[in-house]
């Protein structure tokens, strides 16, 4: 049976040996990356193929560590590149002159990234609301967006996520979500490079969307936005994390409009949200655990949840570490001092930053085995992970 199956594996690979090789790039270029390395495999031809690096920069990528960003007085806008464990620095500028020089561009702040892309936000003194640049370090490609149309406030709250999938279209969309008052309505609005244009008539559509499905759960009013809980990009949709009052966390899925397309619950309510992300394709997300001791209450460890069927919203538990294999020690409420940075794309890895020491950790939930393999200075005020993006893009049109 074992010959019939590697037959039936060779005469395929022959097959494909068959095809252009322009043709074959194509169609290598729209698997997941972990498939890639598995088909080294196929062939001798195939591996050659794979490994060629012409042709390794038109195939997915996986992640190569994080960008972290700070402002510092009198230092101005800076940014450092930390690898992966065996992984070597990508080719990118970490202090992002090609933006930083151009004119009109100041203040930056890093808001997110997808797929190769990362987005900022940047505003002059006068301005009444901030702008974006959305760019590529790879190619030191990038294009500047107008701001939303939804004014600074002291009251108000904001929040824009990038959402870019490059095997299926070269553009981007924005997602920005505002709130004029605390746990007040919640206002959407949508960006397209295609169009190049935000949504104008989303207060009316609203109206329709607040009696349908999701949003008539959380755009009322009630719900609190928080971006340290990250997103997820899952089946070209956008995951974010909101909590709604009184105490009940949901995971509201949006399309590329800007559009509500369904409400995930939280797979254990009541508990304390630390993480949402994507990896192997499929959305996780992370809770915390918390144990009583007297009168203290204490963050006793890490709760890991994979989405395995997206349809029937099956949530199962895929990971449980304590606090005290992961530090050595719990924490009390008050004196919690790391957070869940992000899930790997492609393996069962988790990164942890500890506050209290500024140490970067990877942890494997195969192995359970911990790694600190990096201590950051205390000037840092956001980070993303990146993953490469080679492709040339038309749509961000302004270049180095």
């Amino acid at each position: 049976m074992e010959d019939g199956l590697n037959a039936e594996r060779g005469a395929a690979a022959t097959a494909a040996d068959g095809l252009p090789e322009d043709a074959l790039v194509e169609i290598l270029s729209r698997v997941p990356v972990k498939s890639i390395h598995r088909f080294k495999c196929v062939s001798k031809y195939w591996r050659d193929l794979i490994a060629d690096p012409l042709h390794r920069k038109r195939l997915p990528q996986t992640l190569e560590g994080f960008l972290f960003f700070s402002d510092d007085a009198g230092a101005g806008f800076r940014g450092r590149f930390i690898s992966l464990p065996g992984r070597s620095a990508p080719h990118i500028d970490p202090s992002f002159s090609f933006l930083t020089k151009q004119p009109g561009i100041e203040n930056l702040k890093l808001l997110g990234s997808c797929n190769g892309l990362l987005l900022f936000e940047h505003s002059s003194n006068q301005a009444t609301e901030p702008d974006y640049a959305v760019c590529n370090p790879a190619t030191e490609q990038w294009i500047a967006v107008p701001g939303a149309g939804c004014p600074l406030d002291p009251l108000s709250e904001a929040r824009t996520y990038l959402i870019f999938n490059p095997a299926v279209s070269p553009h981007f969309c924005l997602v920005h979500f505002w709130q004029k008052d605390y746990l007040g309505e919640i206002e959407v609005r949508a960006y397209s490079s295609e169009t190049r244009v935000w949504s104008t008539d989303m207060a009316s559509q609203q109206g329709r969307w607040r009696d349908e499905g999701g949003w008539k759960k959380w755009v009322n009013g009630g719900a609190i936005l928080n971006p340290t809980w990250g997103g997820a990009f899952v089946n070209g949709l956008l995951h974010l994390v909101i909590y709604h009052v009184p105490e009940e966390y949901l995971i509201a899925v949006v399309d590329m409009e800007g559009k509500s397309c369904r409400i995930i619950t939280w797979p254990d309510q009541p508990s304390f949200v630390a993480f949402v992300g994507q990896s192997q394709g499929h959305l996780h997300c992370a809770s915390v655990l918390v144990e009583r001791e007297g009168d203290c209450l204490k963050w006793a460890g890490l709760l890991i949840w994979v989405l395995e069927d997206y349809d029937t919203e099956e949530w199962v538990l895929k990971h449980r570490v304590s606090f005290l294999e992961l530090f050595g020690q719990m924490n009390c409420l008050d004196g919690f001092t790391s957070v869940v940075l992000a899930i790997h794309p492609d393996r069962n890895l988790i990164f942890i930053l500890q506050n209290s020491n500024q140490k970067l950790i990877s942890y494997n939930m195969d192995s359970k085995e911990l790694h600190a393999f990096h201590t950051l200075g205390h000037n840092f005020e956001s980070c993303t992970p990146y993953v490469p993006n080679f492709l040339e893009s038309l749509v961000l049109t302004n270049e180095h």
